[in-house]
């Protein structure tokens, strides 16, 4: 295999694990498993594999081997990273919303990027890459990442004696925020790394976020979702191993790492649906040690896309401005050190609320054959929005009997309700609907068929919320 080692590359690579003098008496060097092959010798192999193939005898002092011109089939030995022939290895943007960059350019799905490339996201923005081991890093919005290594050594794997890559990636974090998913199945040289101006944090997990937001602190934080981390501070010579559901503020001045219980998920379960236009207020949860809140709203369930991204220091959000429509809330709770906790996602609405409209004078019609209709007198709609009424049977499973719409920014309009049984009681809904089918708040009644042709007012009877 052609050997690709730009200066640049290696020093990055070094970076992995000799981030000081401390660290390089105390860290192994890194190296990959090698199994040997029936008939295969140490300088036959060397010439395969090496960079320079007069460094067999550096392999044979590195594993300690008696006699250099002996090694057997099926034995392990291990090969130095500094040693191996790699290749440098590109990526890809396998999602892209709002405005997002690779190496200078717009990003779009497929895109690929190199070792030295930087990779930025706008506000509101957001880009997916996945890595040339498999691994997903989210770029969340104002966040810039520079790919200073992604790299492929080739050896044969100890366990399947099968020709495979091992891969070494790291990425240096200068503003914002990114969160991994590491592949659980890739083969690594190195642990996948990813490195701010104050910390250094190797991956053996698979799920964890680096956040590197405010510069003039030179503060960086870490949260581990799922798995394990190792979180390093550089200028302090130390770090700790953090395991899941845990995180730690990594701070230049201060040498403790320090491993914090990250906060449990909300419980959005008794959180409201509905948010009504056009307080457009939504009540968070408590949720216990939480100083602060991040909400996130998108309108898709992976969050490709983040229509708003925002801290709150109270329990009451406001999502002011926010358009009509369904939508997707993801919560977490932020504690005293600034570390953020696991996620909760529940489906909302913003819909038009009262009094936003209402109605008056509503008068309930019956003509011989038993077909009715309801008359009423709206306020508060336009011509952009449409009024249905939906009649179901008032008893589980609550079968819709019939459905009916009208253009509601009239002054007084008539909504079919179709035929009836005399006397019977029945459920209605009004919805109001804009052109783009956004809905507003939905409003449910009572009532009782007349078993006469004429009218009779007033004979709506409101449902309680929580009715089911």
């Amino acid at each position: 295999m052609t050997s690709f080692f730009p200066k640049r590359a290696w020093w990055a690579l070094a970076a992995f694990s000799l981030v000081n003098s401390a660290a390089i008496a105390a860290t192994p060097e890194p190296s990959v498993p090698y199994t040997v092959a029936a008939g295969e010798k140490l300088i036959v192999l060397a010439a395969r594999i090496l960079i320079k193939p007069s460094d067999w005898n550096e392999v044979a002092r590195f594993n300690q081997l008696p006699d250099p011109d002996v090694i057997r089939p099926g034995q392990t030995i291990r090969i130095p990273l500094r040693l191996l022939k790699s290749q440098a290895v590109t990526g890809k943007v396998v999602q892209v919303q709002g405005d997002v960059q690779v190496a200078g350019g717009a990003a779009v799905v497929g895109s690929t990027f190199n070792e030295g490339d930087k990779l930025q996201t706008g506000a509101n923005s957001v880009a997916v890459v996945e890595l040339a081991d498999g691994s997903r890093v989210t770029l969340q919005p104002r966040t810039l990442a520079e790919v200073v290594a992604s790299r492929r050594y080739a050896a044969r794997d100890a366990a399947t004696s099968a020709t495979t890559g091992w891969y070494s990636g790291l990425l240096r974090l200068a503003q914002g925020t990114l969160e991994t998913l590491a592949s659980k199945t890739a083969q690594r040289a190195t642990p996948l790394q990813i490195e701010t101006p104050t910390s250094l944090v190797g991956v053996r997990g698979t799920e964890f976020r680096v956040a590197y937001e405010d510069p003039a602190s030179g503060e960086a934080r870490t949260e581990v979702l799922e798995g394990k981390v190792r979180a390093d501070n550089p200028a302090q010579a130390s770090g700790a191993d953090l395991p899941q559901g845990y995180g730690a503020v990594l701070k230049p001045a201060v040498r403790e790492v320090t491993g914090v219980e990250l906060l449990k998920a909300p419980d959005l379960s008794g959180t409201a649906t509905d948010v009504l236009r056009p307080v457009s207020a939504w009540t968070l949860p408590e949720i216990p040690g939480a100083a602060r809140y991040r909400l996130q709203i998108s309108d898709t369930a992976g969050f490709e896309k983040i229509e708003r991204n925002v801290v709150f220091e109270s329990t009451a959000a406001l999502l002011t401005g926010l358009p009509t429509g369904a939508w997707f809330a993801k919560l977490r709770g932020i504690d005293i050190n600034g570390l953020e906790g696991y996620d909760s996602v529940k489906p909302i609405r913003v819909v038009l609320g009262p009094p936003t409209w209402t109605f008056t004078d509503a008068r309930l019609e019956a003509a011989a054959d038993g077909r009715h209709t309801l008359v009423l007198n709206p306020a508060g709609l336009t011509n952009t929005q449409t009024l249905v009424a939906t009649v179901t049977e008032d008893a589980a499973p609550y079968a819709q009997v019939f459905s009916s719409s009208v253009a509601a920014g009239r002054r007084r309009v008539t909504l079919d309700l179709g035929p009836l049984q005399p006397r019977k009681v029945y459920r209605l809904t009004l919805d109001v609907t804009q052109t783009d089918g956004a809905p507003a708040i939905t409003q449910r009644y009572r009532f009782r068929a007349l078993d006469f042709a004429g009218w009779t007012e007033n004979t709506l009877e409101a449902l309680p919320a929580g009715t089911p």
